[in-house]
């Protein structure tokens, strides 16, 4: 299940609303909502904007990590390499994209889109994220990682 609340539902109910008002000994006025609902809906708060804009946050923001090409590990596939990566939890499903090097000529890039071509799994632990790939890349890969909470 998702961050998000996605079973809202509104108030329904006959003719306009109700309203009784009551004042206290010391002059204050109450307002009661006396109306008669059907269906009671939902309030929506502060803990759902901020769960809202942390989805939103997540779209957006990524973050970087880069795959050295000596870090691999196995003699035959799978070859494996784990890196650390502050703030990413077991259960997040991050996208990821290449990053290219800046002033990176065709033939890095070309290098780059090969290796990243070799990589067939990205498992998330908490704190971590494990990179499986079908042959050992033989240049660094750096990837941006969107959908970290």
């Amino acid at each position: 299940m998702g961050l998000l609340k996605t079973d809202y539902k509104d108030d329904v109910f006959e003719g306009n609303r109700k309203y009784r008002l009551t004042q206290d000994a010391d002059g204050n006025t109450e307002i009661q909502d006396v109306t008669e609902y059907n269906q009671q809906g939902d309030t929506f708060g502060a803990e759902d904007i901020n769960n809202l804009t942390r989805a939103i946050n997540q779209i957006q923001d990524f973050i970087s990590v880069t795959l050295p090409a000596a870090n691999w590990t196995g003699t035959e596939a799978p070859f494996v390499q784990t890196v650390t990566v502050e703030g990413i939890t077991e259960t997040d499903k991050p996208d990821q994209g290449i990053i290219y090097p800046e002033n990176c000529t065709r033939a890095q890039q070309k290098a780059i889109n090969k290796a990243t071509g070799y990589l067939y799994d990205l498992e998330t632990g908490d704190g971590t994220v494990t990179f499986r790939a079908t042959l050992k890349p033989t240049v660094d890969i750096t990837l941006g990682l969107k959908g970290v909470n």
